[in-house]
């Protein structure tokens, strides 16, 4: 009976143990270096990271106010009120497994990883939130949702916006994005490629798909247009005329920079 005793009480120490080493053990600047090293190391454009009050939890917890997302030193997102659970019985067979909450506004963030792959679920994140589309010289507001799927370093994005309120001009678009205001699709990440799948963009005036891709921050993209008839204005009838393909089709090469 003494066995056994000793047996369980070996049993229950042993997470509790490794509990108290996490907490007092493992410094929260190793913690806050290896995510920054984690972002940079799977991305190979310039993003860099910065933590607002990183802190530790019992059971493996990670929790931070905030974290900053910049590209190329521009402020391209933010998400708050973060929590990060990591399985430590993964960490035993040299896994970083976590799950993950936030928000972006009021909208919230879920997600699990399995590094380097993971899959992450938006819900209802407004875009007004997202600084990097001002930057873009858009003015943005809507509310954003998105699965996206992470595997060997490249990422899937289905996303939808459905009731988009987009101003401002997108270079080499002729027609206003305002006009455009369900908006949904599929972006494919990989390295320094946004391949552009399929982008649907509808609207009172008409209907119009973005394809193409962007590549070291240069478009390679076409807009189909399909306007519909009676809606456009002779200024933007006079715009796309020279885009026509067929009536009632227009092809829009865009090409350049992405800033």
């Amino acid at each position: 009976m003494t066995r056994i005793k000793n047996l369980l009480l070996l049993i229950i120490s042993i997470p509790v143990f490794i509990i108290l080493i996490w907490y007092f053990a493992v410094p929260i600047s190793l913690i806050e270096i290896t995510i920054e090293d984690l972002i940079s190391k799977n991305t190979k454009q310039s993003i860099s990271v910065s933590l607002e009050r990183l802190r530790k939890g019992l059971f493996f917890t990670v929790y931070a106010d905030s974290i900053e997302l910049r590209i190329d030193k521009t402020s391209a997102l933010t998400i708050t009120d973060i929590s990060v659970q990591i399985n430590p019985l993964q960490l035993l067979r040299k896994h970083i497994v976590f799950s993950t909450g936030g928000k972006i506004g009021t909208g919230n963030i879920k997600g699990l990883f399995d590094l380097p792959d993971g899959v992450l679920k938006i819900e209802n994140a407004e875009l007004d939130a997202i600084p990097y589309l001002t930057s873009l010289g858009l003015e943005a507001n809507g509310l954003l949702s998105a699965d996206i799927t992470m595997v060997n370093n490249s990422a899937k994005i289905t996303f939808k916006i459905p009731n988009a309120d987009i101003h401002g001009t997108v270079k080499g678009i002729p027609v206003p994005i305002s006009s455009f205001r369900k908006i949904q699709g599929v972006l494919l990440l990989k390295e320094n490629t946004i391949k552009v799948k399929s982008v649907s963009l509808d609207a009172k005036k008409g209907y119009a798909r973005l394809k193409g891709d962007v590549t070291d921050g240069f478009m390679n993209l076409i807009l189909e247009l399909m306007p519909s008839t009676g809606e456009i204005s002779s200024i933007e009838s006079t715009l796309i005329s020279r885009y026509q393909i067929s009536p009632g089709y227009y092809v829009i090469p865009i090409e350049g920079p992405l800033l």
